[in-house]
């Protein structure tokens, strides 16, 4: 058997930040955090929201488009670089919501990456025949690890919050066509947050360096930029190559990084035309392992693809890491 989407689902919270929001906090004009990031509004959960509350709400429309009670899903593989709390997963907090069984929920921290690891990992289990539906979510609450003062107008106009979920299923036709993944720890410390940390005892954070702020996210976006840009066209033609599809076949391509000026011209240098090119952060700001499957349940929600249409999705970030998957809806 191979693997098949079966449903998609997206969420984004109702709450509205725009630059002339942040402008005051980070003491900076709209103007500016627009240029610097490319991005205008982004969206933010309310206090208390984790990422499975978000999550929970992208997989009831997976489910629906499935036509699919919670009782179906045999294994839950969630992405997140912000979990809800440290431990237990947010796999588990989206098991207890949904009321799925006593099935297995794995976490998958690999940042912006994330959501392709996961989804490499529920094709391989379906594979093996050891599920038959997984339910692969992607969820940020980003702006409860994010600087609201002056110190964060480099990095904190970059992100926002958000969830999409995918839900595979076995079927004889194959929907997962290819899926590759990399991973280079050279540089890891362009995209980072350095705290809380296991290795600084015996508190994880001390009050040095919770004044100095290392426990927000540390972004180099200008270093992070040409290696983006030179990695997502290499890894989309790979991920293309495996499976065995032509650029003149791809329906849609979602080019998943921080800054979608980047990704579109990734997007350009991968030659696919322009209006078959989805910068995932273009619309509500950089949402790491939530974006590809938001963009995703978006377009097919818009009718912009349809099954049967060939998907390709690239992604760079943290760690560094980066992969690209090859779908037929």
């Amino acid at each position: 058997m191979r693997s098949t989407i079966l449903g998609c689902g997206s969420y984004l919270p109702p709450r509205a930040v725009t630059n002339d929001h942040l402008a005051g906090m980070l003491a900076t004009s709209p103007g500016e955090l627009g240029e610097r990031s490319g991005v205008t509004s982004r969206r933010q959960a309310e206090d208390g929201q984790g990422a499975s509350h978000l999550a929970s709400r992208a997989a009831e429309q997976a489910l629906a488009a499935a036509q699919l009670g919670p009782e179906a899903v045999d294994l839950i593989v969630f992405a997140t670089m912000t979990p809800d709390i440290t431990f237990p997963g947010s796999g588990c907090y989206l098991q207890d919501q949904l009321g799925c069984r006593t099935v297995g929920a794995i976490d998958v921290r690999a940042q912006c990456a994330g959501f392709l690891v996961a989804l490499a990992m529920a094709d391989r289990f379906i594979r093996a025949g050891k599920a038959e539906r997984v339910l692969v979510a992607g969820a940020e609450v980003h702006s409860a690890a994010l600087d609201f003062s002056p110190r964060g107008a480099a990095v904190t106009p970059y992100f926002g919050d958000g969830a999409g979920v995918v839900l595979l299923g076995a079927s004889p036709a194959p929907g997962v066509l290819a899926t590759v993944l990399h991973a280079d720890p050279d540089g890891l410390e362009r995209f980072w947050c350095e705290f809380p940390a296991s290795r600084h005892r015996p508190t994880r954070l001390d009050v040095e360096a919770l004044r100095a702020g290392r426990h927000f996210y540390q972004v180099d976006a200008e270093g992070m930029h040409p290696q983006a840009e030179r990695i997502l066209p290499e890894v989309i033609g790979e991920a293309l190559e495996c499976a065995d599809v032509t650029r003149e076949e791809v329906a849609l391509l979602i080019v998943h990084y921080l800054d979608h000026r980047i990704a579109r011209r990734a997007g350009r240098a991968a030659g696919i035309a322009d209006d078959r090119i989805v910068a995932t952060a273009e619309v509500a700001g950089h949402m790491a392992a939530a974006g590809i499957p938001i963009a995703l349940a978006d377009a097919l929600a818009a009718g912009r693809v349809r099954r049967g249409d060939v998907v390709c999705t690239g992604a760079f970030g943290g760690g560094m890491a980066w992969g690209a998957a090859v779908l037929r809806l």
